[in-house]
């Protein structure tokens, strides 16, 4: 009897845990269902009276109002036809080439608007174990230099190349871009060129490093590029149009540089976002996930509401688990209606990057997954590799092969030794955690820490200042408040002593007592 009342209960359990399952199931699918039915009602009959904005995350989202979207514009060239914009135009491009449409010129516009960013400075490096002797050519002239054993350049090699970074470079004078440099050396060495932004110390490696035998030859050519419509460059305009390009299967290699080194200056338009679809790399997810608020995303002085910003992330994030806190965050500010903020965009870039639908203006899409390929980053998948007819979300395209781990090596970076900092970005890869895309240069402690004490803005009350100095002035040196002398076991003794004493002289009384 007890065996079958055993059962019975736990049969019961059971039947109560697979119902509780399938109502938090029927929750969320009835939830996204209201969403959606929302958002089909708000736009329906509708599309020509939605902003350009909208109607582009509706072709995303629903697969409708395309040819409303592509009548905004200047002759399928790009968007508005009022004045065409970078942004407007990447939004446009991504929504219709994701609906199966055409959007060659448009595609072409955005190329003819390719600038060079004048932001940016840039160093040719030159690398050998051992002293050697090296011929630069470019423009038709021949310069030789000597890089002694230490690394140091001897002098710069005409007006292109000029001696930098205490001789251990040669800086590319901005009329010299796009310029090709020829290297030949006597010894075996490698080569690659590096940038940073003006009045930075923060330096960034190009993502290719060429090696050569003595006597064999190398090349090197500054090939970076921002977007903008007049002269100077438009950083959020530059990162729309990179994604949509990598979107098209166009090589957009040459656009990160830029967006890369200008990433700090323009936190608002949210650029790990945008960096971790393209290139997957892991430095990019962290800073999205140091950026989440709670469950949510609210960029610090983004132009847009943060729901805008949170579909961004989940945009970046797609399947990943730290994306679930995020879209059960959505579902319980959805409005009675289902939209959020009773908003068209919002609503649909919501519902595309957390609970996508694979429709597109020509009917159903095959995802890319189902069908045992990989979705990886543009920059990690072979032309010849790439699928075309098969659908993925976010940055990412349809690829025959899965992205390989990455080395250091591979992201020609290098783990520095014990005692040496990095200059550069610390990134991990497979073969470590700390893997510095930049320079390691050896740590001089200041004096205080020498002494084995602790610089620290104020001294803690356990600490009192010592006199060595920190790396900053508003530093202070800290070290431990010396010990107290305590004469608590002398007291004991001297009590124990005398109770000692007293026991003899009244041991006649405590014996009757």
């Amino acid at each position: 009897m007890k065996r079958e009342a055993i059962f019975l209960l736990i049969v019961v359990l059971l039947i109560l845990l697979t119902n509780f399952v399938l109502a938090a199931e029927t929750s969320e699918d009835a939830k996204v269902k209201k969403a959606y039915d929302c958002l089909e009602e708000k736009v329906k009959d509708k599309c020509n009276t939605l902003s350009l904005e909208e109607q582009a995350f509706t072709v995303l989202d629903i697969g409708k109002c395309s040819s409303e979207l592509q009548s905004k514009s200047k002759d399928s060239e790009c968007w508005p036809s009022s004045g065409c914009k970078l942004r407007d135009t990447s939004l446009a491009v991504w929504a219709l080439d994701n609906g199966g449409k055409s959007t060659d010129k448009a595609e072409d516009w955005l190329l003819k608007q390719k600038r060079i960013p004048s932001e940016l400075l840039w160093y040719l490096e030159i690398e050998a174990d051992s002293e050697t002797t090296c011929k630069i050519t470019y423009s038709g002239a021949e310069k030789e230099i000597k890089i002694s054993e230490d690394k140091k350049i001897n002098k710069g090699a005409g007006n292109c190349l000029k001696l930098a970074q205490d001789n251990y470079w040669l800086e590319v004078d901005e009329d010299c871009y796009e310029i090709n440099f020829t290297i030949s050396c006597d010894k075996d060495f490698k080569t690659t060129l590096l940038y940073n932004k003006v009045n930075s110390q923060t330096i960034y490696v190009s993502s290719k490093t060429n090696s050569a035998s003595s006597e064999g030859k190398t090349e090197e050519k500054v090939n970076a590029f921002c977007f903008g419509t007049g002269k100077d460059c438009d950083y959020e305009g530059s990162l729309w149009a990179t994604f949509a390009l990598s979107k098209t299967e166009h090589d957009i290699s040459e656009f990160l540089p830029y967006l890369i080194a200008m990433a700090e200056d323009n936190e608002k338009f949210f650029p790990s976002a945008f960096l971790y679809m393209i290139t997957d790399y892991e430095e990019y997810f962290t800073k999205i996930m140091n950026e989440q608020k709670d469950d949510y995303w609210k960029i610090s002085s983004s132009p847009y509401h943060q729901f805008y910003d949170t579909a961004l992330a989940l945009l970046a994030l797609r399947s990943l688990e730290q994306a679930s806190s995020a879209k059960t965050y959505l579902l319980s500010v959805q409005d009675e209606n289902g939209c959020w903020r009773d908003n068209i965009r919002d609503t649909a870039f919501i519902l595309y990057a957390a609970w996508p639908k694979t429709v597109s203006v020509n009917g159903p899409l095959d995802e890319c997954e189902d069908y045992n390929y990989f979705c990886v980053s543009p920059l990690k998948c072979e032309a010849e590799d790439k699928l075309d007819n098969f659908v993925c979300f976010g940055g990412k395209v349809c690829c025959k092969k899965q992205a390989a781990e990455e080395k250091c090596s591979d992201r020609n970076g290098k783990e520095c030794a014990e005692g040496e900092q990095c200059t550069g970005n610390t990134v991990p890869t497979e073969d470590t955690d700390k893997c510095c895309i930049g320079d390691c240069k050896k740590i001089e402690k200041p004096e205080c820490e020498k002494e084995d004490y602790v610089c620290r803005v104020s001294c803690t009350d356990d600490e009192e200042e010592k006199d060595f100095d920190c790396e900053t002035e508003e530093e202070v040196c800290c070290g431990a408040k010396p010990e107290e002398k305590s004469y608590f076991w002398i007291w004991l003794l001297i009590i124990l002593i005398i109770l000692v004493i007293l026991g003899i002289i009244f041991r006649n009384q405590l014996r009757i007592w």
